[in-house]
């Protein structure tokens, strides 16, 4: 259908829009496979760390490509961008929104480098998001989990000083597996929501419960970030139709049942953030 900015893709919504990290040709097809199986617009991301490495780059032109060719909206976005010069690279390569994350930044540090690149962003029609608070690491304790929660003054602050399209918060969320149930901090969401002026975005996606999905859906969550389990479902399907036969060495029937297994994955997610989270509210 297009390759859609992150902006177009959030406003013509109701519900939340699935973002899912890519890491190749077959997770890539599978995540716009199972899109347009959905009929539902969706978001493919490529990790600042991934499109870094030599050769990455043609991922990119690729997102971009099998993006202009779907038969539904595809935004591809950049995921986790520390620097201007990265975000420049996904822009030059045909990128239709990039996060700019200065989370590790001071508030005023992270103002900077965000209105750098949303000022360059912007002119050429691409979407900006933006991080205030830092997401925890699985390993931190409740007392560091708590001091990297978004502070709403922060936000109020940040929201004032620049012009960003969307903007991920911290609130108990984490990359990678969660260890236990993850506890998340609705209170402080709602808070958060209620001044904040651009959709909100979950980072740290895979492990959570329905419930906590459709909470976050609720409270004004718009845009939900799935990586970990790409890839958990990506290597679990490789295991799987490898060891049926283990001598064949198929590298044509595995990643085919991969990039399907992908495709099954994302559906499903897209469905229930779209419409079905409202079963369970």
């Amino acid at each position: 259908m297009a390759l859609v900015t992150l902006k177009e893709i959030l406003q013509k919504h109701d519900g939340a829009v699935g973002a899912f990290s890519t890491y190749d040709l077959y997770t890539a097809l599978g995540i716009i496979q199972g899109a347009e199986k959905a009929n539902l617009p969706v978001i493919a991301m490529l990790g600042a760390p991934v499109i870094s490495k030599p050769g990455n780059e043609y991922i990119g032109e690729l997102l971009v490509t099998l993006a202009r060719r779907a038969r539904v909206p595809v935004c591809v976005f950049l995921d986790h961008a520390k620097d201007f010069a990265t975000c420049m690279k996904a822009i030059k390569l045909g990128f239709s929104a990039v996060m700019i994350d200065g989370s590790h930044l001071s508030l005023a540090e992270n103002i900077e480098i965000t209105n750098k690149v949303a000022e360059a962003a912007h002119s050429v029609g691409v979407s900006v998001e933006a991080e205030v608070g830092a997401l925890a690491g699985l390993e931190d304790g409740e007392e560091v989990k708590a001091a990297k929660m978004t502070n709403p003054e922060h936000v109020s602050q940040f929201l004032a000083a620049t012009e960003v399209d969307a903007l991920a918060v911290s609130i108990g969320n984490a990359h990678g597996l969660y260890k236990g149930e993850p506890k998340l901090d609705f209170d402080l969401l709602k808070n958060i929501a209620g001044i904040c002026n651009v959709p909100l975005v979950l980072h740290g996606g895979t492990g959570l419960t329905l419930e906590q999905f459709a909470r976050g859906v609720r409270l004004g969550i718009k845009k939900i970030n799935i990586g970990t389990e790409v890839k958990k479902t990506y290597i679990e399907a490789f295991i799987k139709t490898h060891e049926k036969n283990v001598d064949a060495w198929d590298m044509v029937g595995v990643p085919q049942a991969c990039k399907n297994e992908v495709a099954a994955m994302v559906q499903q997610n897209l469905e229930f953030f779209a419409h079905k989270w409202k079963e369970l509210c």
